[in-house]
């Protein structure tokens, strides 16, 4: 009888305090300074209950441990309880198919929800509980729809190649060989994921700031939670940080959006100063140039009334022309505004800094975890091929 490593996985401990974490938030009306801090975590609120179930899903799984699962999903009222409740349920069924009762697992498999974190192993479970029944193909039927759903999930793709490999020894060949073919279809899928992620990084990124800890149905996103679990890569303080300089640079295009409506506000007016500038400043030439000419004149004909009166006239006009120009000001941006666009450009300038810092630390994450994944898949592929070749050898 086949023991599949999901039921063990049902079965054993389960990390669960990282996939509670929330990433974090950012509240939109904020406007968050740009200089680099220590990003804390976010806060988790674990109740007496909570602790008790945690502490009970990280020992082996044992028949006394079923009256405190069932009180824990009857009677506990924590806010944790859409998640744990979760897996005290496939705890629950794994201990009753352990006992044999698969109409008791299916029951409280049911009842986990399709977006858990544990919906993949409620699933192979599943899987498992018409497997033990006899019933194949139903249970080759929910393994297949467990791999099409969660294609990049290492549990889904592996429970393809345990289901081959249990049908393969109890003779169904009819049953193992497409099984075996599509882990071989999904584990080379993966692997091309993983090389292009590889090659294109900015998509992990993408995935970090956007991906809520829990379900997921691409080897992105498990590569995600394999780097979140990793406590050496610090992947969770980048993640923050990420978010945060994401959050701060659409808050400064907001600003800057703002100060690009003051800036045309003021070159507006100044058009318009302008325009009166350069007429002003033609009246001026040709002011400066008539009291000119009228002093040569007056040189000559100093008694010329009518003269005087027209140079005390042209110097009246003189001044009131450079009154007005000197009132204009020049054509720089006002001081308030410029000291807005300068400090804008320096919260911009950390803004940047602060992403290159984040992503570096994320692809160094990525390095890190990539290669152990993509031998994951590789072995995968390899059990399956095996288990194929064995297969046609018989047939042959």
């Amino acid at each position: 009888m086949m023991t599949a490593p999901f039921l063990r996985a049902a079965i054993a401990s389960l990390p669960l305090t990282l996939l509670l974490l929330p990433l974090g938030s950012m509240a939109d009306s904020a406007c968050p300074s740009a200089a680099p801090s220590a990003v804390s975590s976010s806060s988790l609120t674990i109740s007496g209950d909570d602790e008790q179930l945690l502490e009970l899903l990280g020992h082996q799984a044992t028949a006394t441990q079923a009256r405190t699962l069932l009180t824990y999903n009857q009677h506990a009222s924590s806010i944790n309880k859409p998640i744990l409740g979760n897996y005290a349920r496939l705890r629950l069924a794994a201990l009753a198919l352990k006992d044999g009762d698969t109409e008791f697992a299916r029951q409280q498999l049911s009842e986990v929800e399709q977006n858990s974190p544990a919906a993949v192993d409620a699933a192979l479970l599943l899987a498992e509980s018409y497997r033990r029944d006899g019933d194949k193909e139903r249970a080759r039927a929910w393994f297949i729809r467990i791999a099409a759903r969660f294609p990049g999930n290492p549990r889904a793709v592996s429970g393809l190649v345990l289901a081959g490999d249990d049908w393969r020894n109890q003779g169904a060949d009819a049953l193992a060989l497409p099984v075996y073919n599509l882990a071989l279809t999904k584990a080379a899928e993966n692997l091309q994921a993983l090389n292009q992620l590889s090659n294109e990084p900015d998509q992990l990124y993408r995935t970090l700031t956007n991906t809520v800890a829990g379900n997921s149905t691409t080897v992105m996103d498990q590569l995600v939670l394999a780097m979140v679990r990793d406590n050496d890569s610090e992947v969770l303080t980048a993640t923050r940080q990420l978010m945060a300089a994401h959050h701060q640079h659409k808050c400064l295009d907001r600003r800057e959006t703002d100060l690009h409506n003051a800036i045309q506000h003021a070159t507006a007016r100044d058009l318009t100063n302008g325009a009166f500038r350069t007429a002003a400043k033609r009246e001026k030439t040709a002011t400066e140039q008539e009291i000119a000419d009228l002093q040569r004149i007056l040189r000559n004909a100093p008694d010329a009334d009518e003269l005087q009166a027209q140079l005390a006239d042209a110097r009246e006009r003189l001044e009131r022309l450079n009154t007005r120009l000197n009132k204009l000001g020049g054509t720089a941006l006002p001081p308030a505004l410029q000291q807005r666009k300068d400090q804008l450009a320096l919260e911009k300038q950390q803004v940047e800094s602060n992403l290159t810092n984040a992503r570096r630390q994320v692809r160094k994450a990525l390095q890190a975890q990539l290669p152990e994944l993509e031998t994951f898949y590789r072995n995968l592929a390899g059990e399956a091929q095996l288990g194929k070749a064995q297969l046609l050898q018989k047939k042959s």
